[in-house]
């Protein structure tokens, strides 16, 4: 088939990574596939990949900003020149160029959905654009696409966003003694970690209140966020109000994950919300002890006490009391760590995701062709 994924953008992150698994895969299963996104941090590995990626600019995130119109006809351009077959939308905005897409060209389109959203949003409902096919990153994502946006559950198919497990599975143990000196730590230092964007849906404000709390009791724990984002300043400040500059680290080097995570003891993930959890996967499949909040698709990833510890979030204390469980004991930690690569590899492969979402777009195109 020929497949055109249409993104806002292309970086570091849940949408960035899972289209760019998606073109990678596809295309090792012989399709023919475009990425439409206006760039990003990703894209020389796009390049790497020999993906082929057209950069036009609609990095907003108003439907109806005029970015919207002024690429809607070099799209149908690249829709008639390559002969696309099925768009695939990632964001709010390309849903609403491909719908506008569709009623031009008749070209089908389907969309993921990667989180949750404010339903109530007029435009929402009166302009809903989720194609052919809606596909739900998780159950908890699925529930809300029918119950609060009252979509067709016939047109919902929950698929699991998958991960590239040989990455992580080969992870080397030890700790790179050149990226901790270039992050101001130290071999012996226990790393509390997460990876993600620094905004308030992370819920990282949390985490350093719950680290606070943990800090004096355990003087080799240090905290390393690495990401940028718009509370950085905020989170910065929460840091120096705690007296915490030498013990909490900011880190914005770039790179792919699997750089980081050997430097982790402890992987938490504090969201206020998340559609499914691509960081704690990537964790628990590189055998790092997780932690995480109980929202949205991350209840469906973490088994309490089997696997890694669920705790409430939005709470400091809970948190506190979860690090301090795998910092004491250390045979209770080895065993989550080790049972959750073993959930990885059992269940977050990225070629299921890919068998899965082919057979979407098959579907879709079977559709338009009766």
């Amino acid at each position: 088939m020929r497949i055109l994924l249409l993104t806002t953008h292309i970086n570091v992150g849940g949408i960035g990574v899972y289209t760019l698994n998606l073109a990678k895969y596809l295309k090792k299963s012989g399709h023919d596939v475009t990425i439409v996104s206006s760039g990003g941090e990703l894209a020389e590995e796009l390049t790497r990949e020999g993906i082929s990626s057209i950069t036009i600019d609609i990095k907003t995130k108003f439907e109806f900003s005029v970015k919207v119109w002024k690429a809607l006809p070099r799209l149908i351009k690249i829709l008639k020149h390559q002969d696309i077959q099925i768009v695939h939308a990632q964001t709010r905005v390309a849903q609403v160029l491909s719908f506008l897409i569709q009623k031009i060209s008749g070209v089908p389109f389907v969309t993921t959905c990667h989180g949750f959203f404010a339903h109530k949003r007029l435009s929402r409902r009166l302009l809903p654009c989720w194609g052919e096919k809606v596909i739900a990153i998780s159950k908890s994502v699925e529930k809300h696409l029918v119950e609060d946006f009252k979509v067709d559950p016939g047109k919902v198919e929950q698929i699991y966003n998958g991960i590239e497990l040989d990455r992580f599975l080969d992870i080397k143990t030890e700790k790179n003694h050149m990226l901790l000196e270039q992050m101001g730590l130290f071999a012996d230092d226990i790393i509390i970690g997460s990876v993600g964007r620094l905004s308030p849906v992370k819920g990282f404000k949390y985490l350093i209140e719950g680290f606070y709390l943990i800090a004096e009791a355990y003087p080799k724990t240090k905290l390393l966020l690495v990401g940028e984002g718009p509370e950085e300043g905020l989170l910065r400040k929460k840091v120096d109000e705690y007296k915490l500059n030498d013990r909490a680290i900011f880190f914005t080097g770039g790179g792919l994950p699997e750089k980081y995570l050997p430097l982790f003891n402890v992987f938490c993930l504090p969201s206020v919300m998340e559609g499914l959890g691509l960081s704690i996967m990537e964790a628990m499949a590189a055998e790092r002890t997780c932690i995480a909040s109980n929202v949205g698709g991350i209840a469906e990833l973490i088994d309490h006490e089997e696997n890694g510890l669920l705790f409430e979030p939005e709470n400091p204390e809970k948190i506190a009391e979860a690090l301090e469980r795998v910092l004491t004991d250390t045979l209770f930690s080895k065993k989550l760590a080790s049972n959750a690569r073993k959930k990885a590899q059992d269940n977050f492969s990225i070629k299921d995701t890919i068998e899965k979402t082919i057979d979407v777009y098959r579907e879709v195109a079977g559709m338009e062709q009766g």
